[in-house]
């Protein structure tokens, strides 16, 4: 499918590159290794994601080194997404520039397909840097223009300032998944959807909790229970529960449900990987699809993690 109105077409999973390089919250060295890592990429390629999410800020880089030595070795050259992070030491528009350029040294890269916004953090307004990207974009550096963690109507600006300049908005990455339905109440869905933006779901499997491989009895390692873990454990039984249920009918697991409402959302999640089994199971489920009596029972039963809309 099209992302966005940009001319890029993408799997409806993309691949997730967080972990890849991340040692101290991941456990990148401990873990899994490079090794780990190549397998995993390929049977993502091989089972049909086309598309890998990655950010200079992920590993210190390491992220995007380890991916650039991996996407000139298959046949078919997947697509490359990566991020610009707003630093508050960056000031000047050049910034912008010259990260960039470091990004495709370490891709190995003469231009990216998708280059975002990570966050629209100040002191530079986020026009500013929407502005610089447009720069980078006529200058064919890069191919499609995205942006991360932007509300609805920073959104719905950054669209504006693109028009003024011929260009288009493709993509709004957004934390979205059943345990995090903030981008409903919100409005960042409505408004990417009135203005053909595509919507990038990223933890869509709330970093492993919706894997089933976690539990009250058995928490994830500390740093991603402290950050996110601490108030959801107890709620995830039944949740898993009904989703192993609901994925019995599908010969499908807990993830793939996970992923398979998010594609129903009209969104494209973009699971990490580390692991071919990992790739190939977040791949499966582009090969089904929930009924709409089971997207109403996954919502309601979700219902609680998608805050009141404001107003």
């Amino acid at each position: 499918m099209r992302l966005g109105q940009s001319e890029l077409a993408v799997s409806r999973i993309g691949a997730g590159t967080w972990q890849w390089g991340g040692r101290f919250y991941w456990g990148y060295g401990r873990q899994y290794d490079d090794n780990d890592l190549a397998t995993a990429f390929s049977a993502c390629i091989e089972h049909g994601i086309n598309w890998f999410d990655t950010a200079e800020l992920y590993g210190r880089g390491r992220s995007e080194r380890i991916l650039g030595q991996l996407v000139n070795t298959p046949t078919l050259k997947p697509l490359v997404a990566t991020k610009f992070f707003p630093y508050p030491w960056r000031l000047h528009r050049s910034s912008l520039r010259r990260a960039l350029k470091a990004s495709l040294r370490r891709l190995n890269a003469e231009s990216v397909d998708l280059y975002q916004l990570h966050f629209p953090l100040r002191p530079r307004g986020f026009l500013y840097w929407v502005d610089a990207i447009a720069d980078v974009a006529e200058d064919g550096l890069i191919k499609a223009i995205g942006v991360s963690n932007f509300s609805a109507d920073q959104t719905k600006r950054a669209h504006e300032a693109l028009a003024t300049r011929g260009l288009v908005l493709a993509s709004n990455q957004v934390a979205y998944s059943l345990l995090n339905r903030s981008a409903e109440a919100n409005g960042v869905i409505d408004a990417c959807r009135e203005l053909g933006v595509s919507v990038i779901a990223y933890g869509p499997l709330g970093e492993g909790l919706l894997t089933g491989k976690y539990g009250p009895g058995s928490p994830p390692p500390l740093l991603r229970r402290l950050r996110l873990a601490r108030n959801r454990l107890g709620s995830l039984p039944p949740l898993i529960g009904l989703m192993r249920d609901i994925g019995s009918d599908h010969n499908a697991t807990p993830s793939q449900v996970a992923l398979n409402w998010l594609i129903a959302k009209g969104t494209l999640p973009i699971p990490g990987v580390k692991s071919a089994e990992q790739g190939s199971d977040n791949a499966a489920a582009m090969t089904w699809v929930l009924s709409s009596d089971e997207i109403e029972v996954l919502d309601g039963a979700t219902v609680r993690f998608m805050p009141c809309r404001p107003g």
